[in-house]
């Protein structure tokens, strides 16, 4: 992996030998990095260092999961690329920024009160296109923190909850005949049949129209 700062020029040059080559460019906003831990991070002091051919397993599997999400989900992936860009851009500042970003830890997930706030915000927007830095916004918090602070919380991410939730809903509306596969879908926030149809098996081990003659 490389990282390259804003403005900086590069180039690629293939080397002979090699047949096919595969790359994979994400662009991140300094301003989002600067705001994913606003609570420990100084916006003012945050810069990365230029790193050149280095291998990293963790930035290589949060590429290769974006890339697999866009492929199958096209725009119904907006959630999850927040989060793989959450926990990209806490890890860039965790080991390859000029300053040492420290992360205060915490052990029993959130507050009540901002649980419970989380979890109405997402059943109240189950079926628009929302994102992780709405909810994080709604309770007052970074995306980072409310990450791993609703995961201690719930034992599942933001987008697992979403998701499930989202599924649940769609169950309650699949006994309704007069329902269409398609409008269920998009009622539930999906982006479109086949992307609900995709999770709805992975998740229940059959297909809507199945769950629906059962």
């Amino acid at each position: 992996m490389e990282i390259h700062p804003a403005d900086v020029s590069y180039g690629v040059r293939s080397i002979s030998t090699v047949k096919t080559m595969e790359w994979i460019q994400c662009y991140l906003e300094p301003t989002f990095i600067a705001q994913i831990a606003y609570e420990s991070v100084n916006p003012d002091r945050v810069e990365l260092l230029l790193t050149l051919k280095k291998p990293d397993p963790l930035i290589a599997q949060i590429g290769l999961a974006l890339k697999s999400s866009l492929e199958q989900d096209g725009v119904g992936s907006r959630f999850y690329a927040d989060s793989m860009a959450t926990a990209l851009s806490a890890h860039l500042l965790r080991y390859y920024s000029t300053r040492n970003h420290r992360f205060r830890e915490y052990d029993d997930g959130l507050p009540k009160i901002k649980l419970k706030q989380a979890i109405e915000y997402i059943q109240a927007h189950l079926g628009e296109d929302l994102s992780l830095s709405d909810i994080a916004h709604e309770v007052d918090m970074s995306q980072y923190y409310f990450c791993r602070l609703f995961k201690q919380s719930t034992g599942i991410s933001p987008y697992q909850y979403l998701i499930r939730q989202r599924l649940e809903k769609a169950k309650h509306l699949l006994r309704q005949p007069e329902k269409t596969v398609t409008s269920i879908a998009l009622d539930c926030g999906f982006a479109n049949q086949s992307h609900f149809a995709r999770y709805f098996q992975k998740y229940t081990g059959i297909s809507p129209t199945q769950f629906r003659k059962s």
